[in-house]
């Protein structure tokens, strides 16, 4: 008899321990799934065996298990780039984009121009470039009613073909810098000018979708200055033949800062077809500043330069 009583208690355990052992199981897939459902009970109740009738009974004991709430994953939203996205004003010849920085967003507009002749000047577009970092990292210098547009490469073709003469015109062979309707020629005569290799003013004036594009690109706008940056020595130019009163104001407040040039140096060079002369034509004050030499970029000489361009207005 106490074998029987002592074999019914060891079969009465198991049977609990399993039972425990299936809810433990139960709780784990329930933490592990993220089901957020009631409470679940599980009724305990001993069935003996046919064999074990002499068995005491056994009261049934309620589990109940209360799952813990899945905590959700947030994903945190993707951060907004800090630094301006260029616009792309329209494609080269050979297919590469024009691309404008803009900083502030205030209705007095203003643009910087650098690389016109590519290569050939490639330190004005790596002045383009510090400007485009310095002016990332402090955006404030842009007065709040300002905004300031900065074409970094206006010839990429020859920017890609050469740091030499090569790299002067674009994959058409044209001097963009000769390709404006502002006193256009095709050809022009060369005593005083640039003449290290063959380069012509295109075919007819704006025949250069460069050229076609910045003219779009400024007719869309209101701008009140304009910098086209050059290459290497002569100077600061105003805009217009003769000068108009804006660009030369313009002239003189840079002059003011700086150690290039003013009035420049003048070669003998008859100018055709110029950028800032077409851009005088609109109506804006407009100068070219050449850099002092082929290399360097002059980056603290134009930082001054800048501030004083932000700051300058014509005088009414």
């Amino acid at each position: 008899m106490s074998t029987r009583k002592s074999l019914s208690r060891i079969v009465l355990l198991l049977w609990i321990a399993a039972v425990l052992a299936v809810g433990l199981i139960a709780l784990f897939v329930i933490n592990t799934s993220g089901i957020n459902s009631g409470p679940i009970t599980i009724e305990i109740t001993n069935t003996p065996s046919s064999t074990l009738q002499s068995s005491p009974s056994v009261t049934s004991i309620p589990l109940t298990i209360t799952p813990v709430p899945s905590t959700p994953t947030t994903i945190p939203p993707s951060p907004t780039p800090e630094n301006p996205q260029p616009e792309v004003i329209g494609i080269s010849v050979a297919g590469r984009p024009l691309q404008v920085y803009k900083f502030g967003d205030g209705p007095i507009e203003k643009m910087i121009v650098a690389g016109i002749h590519g290569g050939y000047e490639w330190n004005t577009i790596v002045l383009a470039d510090e400007l485009i970092e310095y002016l990332e990292n402090h955006p404030e210098i842009v007065p709040p009613e300002q905004t300031l547009y900065l074409l970094r490469a206006f010839n990429p073709d020859g920017y890609a073909r050469s740091t030499g003469f090569g790299g002067r015109a674009n994959e058409n062979n044209v001097d963009l810098n000769r390709n404006f309707p502002s006193y256009w020629q095709s050809d022009w005569p060369r005593i005083g000018c640039w003449d290290y290799i063959p380069i012509t003013g295109g075919t007819a004036p704006a025949s250069e979708p460069e050229t076609r594009a910045l003219m779009a690109f400024i007719k869309a706008h209101d701008f009140q200055a304009f910098i086209s940056y050059h290459s290497a020595a002569l100077g600061i130019f105003p805009g217009g033949q003769p000068p108009d009163p804006g660009s030369l104001s313009l002239a003189e407040s840079i002059a003011a800062v700086c150690d290039y040039p003013y009035p420049p140096i003048e070669a003998g060079c008859a100018y055709t077809g110029q950028l800032i002369d077409w851009v005088s034509d609109q109506g804006i004050p407009a100068v070219d500043i050449e850099l002092t030499n082929h290399q360097d970029s002059d980056f603290a000489e134009n930082l001054a330069i800048l501030s004083v361009f932000l700051d300058w207005s014509f005088p009414e």
